[in-house]
């Protein structure tokens, strides 16, 4: 029996810049569809519909206006270098489109958006928090070249509150092209720090950094190794945090190496820790959600990072359920036999996915994807379909999964459909380009 249908996860570019052309003619800011879903990456305003690392965006610029409530950033997710541009363009917004926060216009500049720039202007006389909320803010807007530029050659030194700014630079460049090697020398330096936390974060990163960046399994197991040296059982939320990362970094290698068993093992010990975590949440001083949180922009801070470190658990546990598809597969297994097991617990993890960011064009995405590996297209080309709404260069990718599903499935008119969307959002994709040439050759 043949193997199931698999959806290519990318297309061909032409240009590997990728081209993301500029609309017109899309209603202002206040009435933007493709805006409301993007409100805080453009000029810092709050929206309902925002993805969930956008949201992280509040708080921090809240700490930047108020140094003495400030804290040190704990977030895990960062933005990706050229997204707002690609937001701006897409939604035909022209006007926000700029390099640097400085060259937005001042009739444009929200309170927030005023605040980042006094930050920026004045990055010589902020402490080391300081420093690290900016450099961090700057890279969920991607403004990574900036950050980068201000931060200049940093090394850890021991200093706790310094090595943990070095950290928070070190991932900037980590999501930086062409930095990769330099912020693996980073936390490799890190994870000697003074500060365990700091040293075990450090390792954490380099597991994945150096999976994701080089596929170098002996820098990762190195990094590994480290981190289990200092991995001792947590007392209190960082720690809980922390260990649930660094062993949920654990469980990728070991999924890189094949180990499906040892991968499970750390998986749990990973959501032992994220247990942990959420329990330890109104111990460490976050208000619950029913509170007044409205009233505190910074409040339900820790509750974000519970959530965002479930969905990362929740997308390792969805890797590891459809590659489980994919080796029984390539053991001759039927299609019944790959989906009877994995199949219903990639849907059960697709849904909390959705149900944990559901506006955030990544969590489409993996949703689609997980739908895909069990077999339910229909599912996943509505999903892809939804990524792709969002625009960007990921709605791109979106568009042209959506449409393989749509071609297998027989409805060509669909995939035409999303071929050219694709387009609309990337003019150098090459396949959805040669596909649509194809159909009216036929």
């Amino acid at each position: 029996m043949p193997g199931r249908f698999r959806v290519r996860q990318r297309y061909t570019r032409s240009d590997p810049r990728g081209g993301f052309p500029r609309v017109s003619g899309r209603p202002a800011l206040p009435h933007n569809r493709l805006a409301a879903f993007w409100r805080p990456l453009i000029d810092l305003a709050d929206s309902e519909v925002a993805s969930l690392r956008l949201r992280m965006i509040r708080p921090v610029s809240t700490w930047l206006a108020d140094p003495g409530a400030a804290r040190w950033p704990w977030f895990s997710r960062m933005g990706l270098p050229g997204v707002r541009r690609q937001v701006v363009r897409h939604a035909g917004l022209d006007a926000y489109d700029c390099a640097d926060p400085r060259q937005l216009p001042e009739e444009l500049r929200t309170p927030r958006w005023e605040t980042l720039v006094a930050a920026v202007d004045g990055f010589a006389e902020l402490d080391h928090r300081g420093r690290t909320l900016l450099i961090f803010q700057l890279a969920q807007l991607s403004y990574h070249p900036l950050a980068l530029r201000l931060a200049g050659p940093v090394r850890p030194d021991g200093d706790p509150e310094r090595d943990r700014y070095v950290y928070e630079v070190a991932r900037v460049r980590a999501g930086s092209p062409g930095h990769a090697a330099h912020a693996l020398s980073l936390f490799a330096d890190l994870a000697g720090s003074g500060d365990p936390l700091v040293a075990l974060a450090a390792c954490f990163q380099g597991i994945g950094h150096a999976l994701r960046h080089a596929n170098d399994l002996t820098s990762a197991r190195r990094f590994e190794k480290r981190g289990r040296e200092l991995a001792k059982p947590p007392d209190d939320w960082h720690a809980c945090l922390v260990h649930s990362r660094f062993h949920r970094a654990a469980a990728l290698l070991r999924l890189t190496e094949g180990d499906k068993d040892a991968a499970t093992s750390a998986l749990v010990t990973a959501k032992h820790a994220h247990d942990d975590l959420a329990a330890a949440r109104h111990a460490h001083g976050d208000p619950p959600a029913a509170g007044h949180a409205h009233d505190d922009p910074s409040a339900g801070t820790d509750a974000m990072i519970v959530r965002e470190n479930r969905r990362y658990l929740l997308e390792l546990e969805l890797d590891a359920e459809t590659r489980a598809e994919t080796r029984a597969e390539s053991h001759g297994g039927t299609r019944a036999e790959t989906h009877g097991e994995a199949g219903p617990r990639a849907l059960a993890l697709c849904h909390e996915l959705l149900r944990l960011d559901p506006h955030c064009v990544h969590a489409r995405l993996r949703a689609g994807d997980g739908f895909a590996a069990a077999g339910d297209l229909v599912r996943a080309a509505f999903w892809y379909e939804r990524a792709g709404e969002l625009g960007t260069g990921a709605g791109a990718t979106g568009w042209f999964r959506a449409a393989q599903c749509h071609d297998h499935l027989g409805d060509h008119a669909a995939a035409v459909n999303a071929m050219g969307r694709c387009l609309e959002l990337d003019t150098t994709a090459v396949e959805p380009r040669e596909y649509l040439a194809g159909r009216q050759r036929t």
